[in-house]
């Protein structure tokens, strides 16, 4: 199998002005994002930093490692500083905001691709809590506090960078990318080129119609895993491209999964049978629910993770004795409708699994509810 590294060895000792930016290039800059860039990056827009330097300075310094979401994204840091394609590009704008009371997780860098050529790189879901709490939180509340940061980061961002913009994220960034895009200005949508969305969730139909979606939705373009889940959740009004990952299930959110050749993402024509199970499910699942009761679940599955002292998906697992024991306490002094809610609603989501389990078939053109495909 090849992938984006592969990609390196084929294109990154090329220029953009020998060979075009194109969707992997996209997918490179889109997980750049993901770096904890502390310290390297500025928050101030206008200082900006090369690739190249980026890395010297990322490699020199202590590298925390509980901040590395994914082993191969300093693989991939690697790659770009030491790239002809990459090295001259110019990070700035760097910022990272996680906030507990408020409920937001948010993170994004700007990218000078080329001279008044600008990509705008959105973060996707870190291992926080507060980033996790948020994405349930998408079930219940719009816009979250994410996408209106996004909204406000493309704003602000327009007014000290000249010229065409590129937007794009991976996972929940992707989806930040299409909010914004859809819900700025008019005179900075039509300095958008493009918004690359690489399995980010689409949004409820209803929240975006009175946004500039229709606007801008020629230019976006999504790609989704043939066994896609958080892509596939919510609706994708536009066109979607489906990928091939040599991955299984959950783990195909996995950008380093994705096939690459040449300088193209493997297509595919159709989802399998797994994103189907995972969509119909939890569309029932939620269907049970009102929008009170969403908030009410997921507030109170939160509640008990945060009677740990651990702030990331990573600590609790290190702790998982302790914090089991935590977990099972809190969940037992938890009021008896917060308990009861919890509990039933496991349960059904365990039935609608069980009702949807031989009864999908993989995605194809005459059964993909409103979703299109390019």
């Amino acid at each position: 199998m090849t992938n984006i590294f592969d990609y390196f060895n084929w294109r990154g000792d090329l220029s953009l002005k020998q060979d075009g930016f194109n969707e992997v290039d996209a997918l490179v800059l889109s997980r750049l994002s993901y770096l904890p860039f502390d310290n390297i990056v500025s928050a101030d827009i206008k200082e900006k930093i090369s690739l190249r330097k980026t890395g010297d300075k990322f490699f020199s310094s202590d590298i925390d490692k509980t901040k590395i979401l994914w082993r191969d994204d300093i693989n991939l840091l690697k790659c770009c500083s030491e790239s002809k394609r990459y090295e001259d590009m110019k990070l700035s704008g760097y910022v990272n905001i996680v906030d507990e009371k408020k409920q937001l997780q948010f993170s994004a860098v700007a990218i000078e691709i080329s001279k008044n050529h600008y990509f705008i790189s959105y973060r996707g879901t870190d291992n926080t809590v507060v980033g996790w709490q948020e994405d349930f939180n998408m079930y219940h509340t719009f816009p979250l506090p994410s996408q209106k940061t996004a909204l406000k980061y493309l704003e602000e961002a327009s007014k000290k960078l000249y010229g065409n913009l590129i937007l794009g994220g991976h996972s929940k960034g992707g989806n930040l990318a299409v909010y914004a895009s859809s819900f700025c200005k008019n005179d900075i949508r039509k300095r958008i080129t493009d918004v690359y969305n690489y399995d980010g969730p689409g949004f409820d139909s209803k929240s975006i119609e009175n946004s500039g979606f229709n606007l801008i939705i020629d230019k976006i373009h999504t790609y989704l895993p043939q066994s896609s889940i958080f892509g596939m959740m919510f609706e994708h009004d536009e066109n979607y491209t489906i990928i091939k990952s040599c991955q299984k299930g959950f783990l195909q959110h996995d950008i380093y999964s994705w096939e690459v050749v040449g300088n193209k993402l493997v297509t595919l024509s159709e989802m399998t049978s797994t994103s189907a199970f995972f969509d119909h499910t939890l569309n029932e699942f939620l269907s049970t629910m009102s929008i009170e009761q969403r908030k009410h679940f997921a507030d109170g599955v939160f509640s008990l993770l945060k009677n740990s002292d651990d702030k990331t998906f990573n600590e609790i697992a290190d702790n998982w004795r302790a914090n089991s024991a935590v977990v099972f306490k809190s969940f037992k002094n938890m009021d008896k409708e917060t308990r009861s809610l919890i509990l039933s609603s496991v349960l059904n989501f365990v039935k609608c699994a069980k009702n949807n389990f031989s009864d999908i078939n993989p995605l194809s053109k005459g059964n993909k509810k409103s979703r299109k495909k390019s």
